[in-house]
């Protein structure tokens, strides 16, 4: 279960007995009433990094307690923060709204020159999804006789500086790009199975000697522990023909036929960062619908046309019409040429695959 734990550098404090000073420079932020500063709000921005999830399992606020007054406890409640602040600028007289959170801890004598843990998960949980923007923490102490003072990074020693610890279930693996890939090609394939379903289709595959395999659309086969179809089954002639997702370069829909724009495509999604992510994302950014190419899958199979449509896992190649389209998986693309490099003749031809060594099946 990864786990991840943020330095929060942007902290401050604000006094009621100085309304209009900021006080960042201190070393300490203050929670509650103190003899010379009166009233006191900490004030914390915190700022979360780019993780694969949505919803952490547990965020935890670890302060350092500095000062503690009084022999009853003082209660510290974790406020939202719904207003922008500049911790540089802000003070008492600038206070940035903020709304209680069900986030408390009672903080003891027994705590001094301790780091206490918070629970955030719930507030935390709230800014991943989105429920409300980030813009930080307010500590309050309303007793209105005991006062906290936290450390921060100000006061130099690195083991008493405010932190966030955030721990997180690991990402199933189908939220990763070339899951995501297979799922979308299932999800394509499904629609020319119900789309298509007399046409003869020819779907091209890896190999030292790449081979096309032609036939009708019959299934896409799933086992029954999978969550889609692993196995594109054609019919040639009553014969089954099984060709596995991982497999397919390309598959064309025939002579004559054109694109049918009733066809889905699955949602984009935030991918789990990898080698895959950061192949798949930068073909679909690096080429733009409307482009004409010249597309390598491999020694043996190229495409040429113009990119009818471009989604995250798959590229169609098509004519400005959406005749006779090419689906083509972007997992297998070796070469992708610009138009400069296509001849005249050969953009007059849109779109068109070939296999220059193939085994016919």
């Amino acid at each position: 279960m990864p786990t991840l734990t943020l330095n929060i550098p942007n902290t401050t404090f604000v006094s009621s007995a100085q309304p209009d000073n900021n006080l960042s420079t201190y070393p300490l932020m203050y929670a509650g009433t103190d003899p010379s500063f009166q009233y006191c709000i900490s004030l914390m921005q915190i700022a979360l990094p780019s993780i694969p999830v949505t919803k952490v399992d547990s965020a935890l606020l670890q302060l350092a307690v500095i000062v503690k007054s009084g022999a009853a406890p003082s209660p510290v409640v974790v406020n939202r923060v719904t207003t922008p602040f500049d911790k540089a600028t802000v003070t008492y007289n600038t206070l940035p709204q903020f709304t209680a959170t069900t986030s408390q801890i009672n903080v003891t004598t027994s705590d001094l020159y301790t780091t206490i843990q918070i629970d955030v998960t719930s507030l935390v949980n709230e800014w991943l999804a989105g429920t409300f923007p980030n813009e930080g923490i307010a500590l309050t102490n309303i007793d209105g006789t005991t006062e906290v003072q936290f450390a921060t990074n100000a006061i130099v020693y690195e083991p008493y500086f405010p932190q966030l610890t955030l721990t997180y279930s690991s990402t199933p693996a189908d939220n990763t790009a070339i899951c995501y890939s297979y799922a979308q090609l299932a999800n394509i394939i499904n629609q020319l199975i119900a789309m298509y379903s007399t046409n003869v289709i020819t779907v091209y595959t890896t190999g030292l000697a790449a081979s096309t395999i032609t036939g009708t659309p019959y299934q896409l086969y799933s086992s029954s522990e999978g969550t889609y179809g692993g196995i594109f089954v054609l019919l040639d002639a009553g014969q089954q023909e099984a060709i596995p997702l991982n497999s397919i370069t390309a598959i064309y829909t025939g002579a004559g036929t054109v694109y049918n724009p009733e066809i889905k495509y699955l949602p984009p999604q935030t991918f789990t960062p990898g080698c895959d992510t950061n192949i798949i994302t930068a073909i679909h950014d690096y080429l733009s619908v409307s482009t004409n190419v010249q597309m390598y899958m491999g020694s043996n199979i190229s495409a040429s046309g113009m990119i009818y449509k471009n989604e995250y896992g798959i590229l169609v190649l098509s004519d400005e019409l959406g005749n006779t389209p090419v689906f083509i998986p972007v997992t297998h693309i070796t070469a992708v040429l610009s138009a400069n490099a296509i001849t005249s003749e050969q953009k007059g031809e849109y779109p068109r695959i070939a296999v220059v060594s193939q085994n016919q099946l």
